[in-house]
C-alpha cells in the first residue's frame, strides 16, 4: 500500500555561477535550471529542492563546501534564509550594492541605452528600516505564527523579532501574537498590515470571521497595551475602521528638505524606507530648475513629488489612478499651503492624456512601467517638453521604456539605483 506521506525534499550538489536579479544563485544540473537561495557565485553546495515550476527547481542551499565566496558575509538576521523577507542578507552590502547596479546596466545595455553617468548607489541604514508591511498569519496548533512567508513556501516564518521592520514595529511582534492568540476567531485572520509615521503605528487586521464582543474587549486592551492604533478589515479595504466602527485615522512623514508633512491613510502606497525617500524626492528635483515651469506628475501618488515641486515654484498637474490618493495629494498641498497644483483622478494606462504645454515630466509608475500610452504621451507635448525624471521600481521595465523616450530624441543624461530594499533584491532607480 502506497505511503501518503509527503516525499522529503530532494537534495543535489550545485555548482553556482552567477547570482540573479531576484538575489538567487543560479546552476544548471542535468541540463535543468535550479534558482538557490543562500548561494553565491563559485560555491560548490548542497542544495535542497523546495519548490518546481515552469521547469525551473527552486531551492535553500543547506550546505557550502570548502570555496565560500569571498562576498559571503554572515546574516545580520538569525531567521535568514528561512525567512523569505529577505533575499541577501548572505551578500557583504557592498557587493550587494555592485550587484543591482550591474543588474540595472545590464538591463540598459539590452535595451540598447547608453547613460551620460552613472551615478554611485545611494544608502542609508541597511537595518530597521522599513516602515511598511504585509505580513501573514498563522495559527498552527496553540501557536500564532506572525512575519513574513518561508522560501517558496505559504507557510509563515517563525519569528521573534525582524531586523528589516522598525524596531518599534519589530517590537511588537511577541506581544501581538500572544494577543491575538486569545481571540476567538484567531484561526481566521490571514494577514497584518503594518504602518510607521512621525507619530506612531497603526495595524490594519483582516478577519474572515465575525468579531464576537469578548474579542473586542480583548482587542481594546491589546490596542492600549501596545501603545499602536488597530483597525479591522471584514473585507475590501473599503470595510476598513476603527474599533469604534469610525473613519481610519491618518499618519504623516516629513520631507524636511522642503519644510513639508506628508499626511496618508494607512492604506495609501507610500515608500517604505523614509531615509531613502528622502533622498530621492531632494535628487530628483536636484538638476531641475523648474521655477515657472508647467510639470505634469504622472502616478502622483499623494504627492510624494508634486508638493516639493510645488515648494520649488512650479505649475503641477498630478494624475493617478487611486481616487483616495488624488484626494490625499490635494489635502497635502492646502495643509501645506501650496498653491498651482492640480490633482486629477485618470487610468494612465487605459486613457488617452495630452501633455500639451508641459515642460518637465516626472514618471514614478509600478513594477509594470509605464505602459501602452507612453509615445502618445510624448509626441502630444508639442515640442515643449525638456526634461524627464524616471523613478522606478523594476529596472527591465525601466529601461524598456527609456529605449522608447531615447528613440523620441531624448538623451539618459544620469542613471543610479537607490536601495530602498537593503538585503533584498528590490532595486530602486
Amino acid at each position: 500500500m502506497a505511503s501518503n506521506r509527503a516525499k522529503a525534499p530532494t537534495e543535489v550538489e550545485l555548482d553556482i555561477v552567477e547570482i540573479g536579479e531576484d538575489g538567487l544563485g543560479r546552476a544548471t544540473f542535468n541540463d535543468r535550471p535550479y534558482h538557490v537561495r543562500n548561494a553565491l557565485p563559485g560555491e560548490q553546495v548542497q542544495a535542497r529542492i523546495l519548490k518546481r515550476r515552469k521547469g525551473i527547481r527552486f531551492a535553500d542551499a543547506v550546505a557550502v563546501n570548502d570555496n565560500v565566496s569571498a562576498i559571503r558575509t554572515e546574516p545580520a538576521c538569525e531567521y535568514f534564509p528561512r525567512c523569505g523577507g529577505c533575499a541577501m542578507h548572505h551578500v557583504g552590502y557592498t557587493h550587494a550594492l555592485e550587484l543591482k547596479q550591474q543588474h540595472l546596466l545590464n538591463a540598459l545595455q539590452e535595451q540598447g541605452v547608453k547613460a551620460s553617468e552613472i551615478k554611485p548607489p545611494s544608502h542609508a541604514e541597511t537595518l530597521h528600516y522599513r516602515h511598511k508591511a504585509r505580513l501573514g498569519v498563522r495559527l498552527v496548533g496553540e501557536q500564532l505564527l506572525i512575519g513574513f512567508r518561508e522560501s517558496f513556501s505559504n507557510r509563515i516564518a517563525k519569528i521573534e523579532s525582524c531586523q528589516t521592520l522598525t524596531d518599534e514595529i519589530s517590537s511588537l511582534l511577541p506581544s501581538l501574537k500572544a494577543g491575538l492568540r486569545e481571540l476567538s476567531c484567531a484561526h481566521a485572520i490571514p494577514q497584518i498590515e503594518v504602518a510607521q509615521g512621525d507619530e506612531g503605528v497603526i495595524l490594519i487586521i483582516r478577519h474572515l470571521e465575525t468579531l464576537h464582543p469578548a474579542d473586542m474587549d480583548k482587542l481594546r486592551a491589546l490596542q492600549t497595551g501596545l501603545g499602536v492604533v488597530l483597525l479591522l478589515q471584514p473585507g475590501n479595504y473599503d470595510s476598513v475602521t476603527d474599533l469604534d466602527g469610525q473613519a481610519v485615522p491618518k499618519l504623516s512623514y516629513q520631507l524636511p528638505q522642503f519644510e513639508l508633512r506628508m499626511e496618508f491613510d494607512p492604506r495609501q502606497f507610500t515608500q517604505v524606507n523614509p531615509q531613502m525617500n528622502q533622498r530621492l524626492v531632494t535628487d530628483a528635483l536636484a538638476k531641475l530648475d523648474v521655477s515657472g515651469k508647467r510639470v505634469a506628475d504622472l502616478f502622483c501618488g499623494i504627492g510624494n513629488f508634486s508638493l516639493p515641486l510645488l515648494r520649488a515654484g512650479a505649475s503641477v498637474v498630478g494624475y493617478e489612478a487611486d481616487d483616495s490618493a488624488i484626494r490625499q495629494a490635494q489635502a497635502n498641498a492646502e495643509l501645506n499651503e501650496l498653491s498651482g497644483g492640480v490633482f486629477a483622478t485618470q487610468d494612465l494606462y487605459a486613457e488617452p492624456l495630452t501633455l500639451t504645454g508641459v515642460q518637465v515630466l516626472l514618471l514614478d509608475p509600478p513594477r509594470s512601467g509605464l505602459g501602452p500610452q507612453l509615445e502618445g504621451w510624448l509626441d502630444s507635448a508639442d515640442g515643449t517638453l525638456t526634461d524627464i525624471v524616471y523613478v522606478s521600481c523594476n529596472p527591465v521595465s525601466f529601461a524598456a521604456d527609456a529605449a522608447k523616450i531615447t528613440a523620441r530624441g531624448f538623451r539618459l543624461i544620469s542613471v543610479g539605483i537607490y536601495d530602498m530594499f537593503p538585503h533584498t533584491a528590490h532595486i530602486e532607480t
